[in-house]
């Protein structure tokens, strides 16, 4: 009885093993075999025949270099928002035939040494396709030399001052350095043709100590020569760019008693300007800021007493519908309250406005920065700005751009928070000059200078 239970055992466990071993071998054959036959066209691809993989789209490489600290800290916040905005709006649309915008921003710090390391560990590592931002000409000679070195395409938002071309030229001109707007020899030429129009018979001229001063109080005297000398020019300052209190300028204005004041930018403290004039019941009867203070949201900085009936030379019209679509979009991303600060228009634009130039060129245009840069040369954008961005002249100028003269008054408009809003008084149109031109009017000029009085004529 014993044997025969071990008998059944072992035959069990025979085929056991023999089950075992079948189901092993189908499995290995599964697995291994390769299918001699060629798939067909709806057949799943094999390691013999592996599908096409999809070319992927390029993304678009754009690098701010705004200033959130140092002199200009005030401004780089407001430049980075627009560009972030743009750059939201047009990733959310598509872009056809790329991936969409890749965005990252480096703080310049407005010191030239910081900035220019930052910048071109950037250009080098991640290979941008154009950089846009730079406040103050401090540090823009950085942008302006390495962008050709790297071939670049670049859009400097303020301040590009002309006299940095001048002999003995701190930066030469090139096609890969783009300014959007007209130069600051003719802002101070339209400031003076606005004060003549309006009869100012004594103008006081205060501008931050630099470039950008100097080539403004260059076209303002450049228009008082050329117009017979239809004012007193005095008093005339220049302040240092870290400077916020200006009791002393403010006591000099109050005394002087100009009935025109032209003020170009003067560094970490301009906006706080206007209101101390108000304060100091110093506020001549035209108040003339450069384009700077281009729209309400520096006017807000400034306190609503302070920028009450301020006059600016601006690069938008607040009475377009393009610039109350802008406040509502601006308004919507960063807040009922918020508003368009200085030259947040001009960023916002000038991203369409290249991204237009990189559909136009197509993907080459991302490996070929020549022919970018060409493109964008023969490529002109316009929503929220009085002027049209491109197509440029051969030393990257938007020669001809138009602006205007606004006017802070009490009441609201755009923006119900606050109590003013925004009145065109007019639009100027600047000559059709190219930089080279505009170099060569300026060659020889000097600046007003500090103290001197420039009389009238008779």
């Amino acid at each position: 009885m014993f044997w025969k239970v071990v008998k059944k055992v072992r035959t069990s466990f025979l085929i056991g093993l023999l089950g075992i071993a079948l189901i092993l071998g189908v499995v290995s054959c599964s697995t291994t075999s390769t299918p001699t036959t060629t798939p067909s066209s709806s057949s799943t691809p094999t390691s013999a025949s592996p599908s096409p993989t999809p070319t992927a789209l390029p993304m678009i490489k754009i690098l701010g270099t705004m200033p959130f600290s140092g002199d200009a800290a005030n401004i780089g916040p407001a430049y980075d928002r627009a560009v972030r905005m743009a750059v939201d709006e047009l990733n959310e649309a598509g872009i056809p035939g790329f991936a969409g915008i890749d965005y990252k921003v480096i703080d310049t710090e407005t010191k030239p040494s910081s900035f220019q390391k930052k910048l071109q560990r950037e250009v080098e590592s991640w290979n941008p396709d154009m950089i846009i931002g730079a406040a103050l000409e401090t540090e823009i000679r950085v942008p302006c030399q390495l962008a050709p070195q790297y071939e670049l395409p670049t859009i400097v938002g303020g301040h590009l001052s002309m006299s940095k071309y001048l002999p003995p030229g701190e930066v030469t001109l090139s096609k890969w350095v783009t300014y959007y707007g007209y130069s600051d020899y003719y802002c101070g030429y339209l400031a003076g043709q606005f004060f003549a129009e309006n009869g100012a018979k004594k103008v006081a001229f205060v501008g931050g100590d630099y470039d950008w001063g100097y080539s403004n109080s260059m076209g303002l005297k450049a228009y008082w020569e050329q117009n017979g000398k239809p004012f007193e020019l005095s008093p005339i300052i220049y302040t240092p760019l870290d400077k916020t209190d200006f009791a002393t300028e403010v006591e000099i204005i109050k005394q002087a008693n100009p009935d025109a004041l032209y003020c170009a930018y003067m560094g970490a403290g301009w906006f706080s300007f206007p209101k101390q004039l108000r304060d100091a019941g110093a506020v001549p009867k035209y108040f003339l800021y450069d384009p700077t203070y281009s729209n309400m949201g520096g006017a807000k900085i400034t306190g609503s007493y302070g920028a009450e009936n301020i006059y600016t030379l601006a690069d938008h019209d607040p009475t377009v519908p393009a610039w109350a679509d802008f406040v509502t979009k601006w308004k919507a991303k960063y807040g009922k309250d918020a508003y368009p600060e200085a030259y947040t228009n001009n960023h916002y634009q000038a991203i369409y406005w290249f991204i237009e130039a990189v559909k136009k060129a197509g993907p080459q245009g991302l490996v070929d920065h020549n022919l970018l840069i060409d493109t964008m040369h023969q490529t002109s954008f316009q929503n929220v700005c009085i002027s049209p961005m491109g197509p440029l002249d051969a030393y990257g100028s938007n020669a001809g751009s138009t602006g205007a003269i606004i006017q802070f008054q009490p009441g609201s408009g755009l923006d119900p928070s606050f109590p003013l809003h925004e009145v065109l008084i007019k639009k100027v149109v600047t000559p059709k000059k190219d930089a080279q031109q505009v170099l060569d009017i300026m060659k020889g000029m000097t600046k007003l200078e500090q103290g001197q009085i420039y009389p009238a004529s008779p």
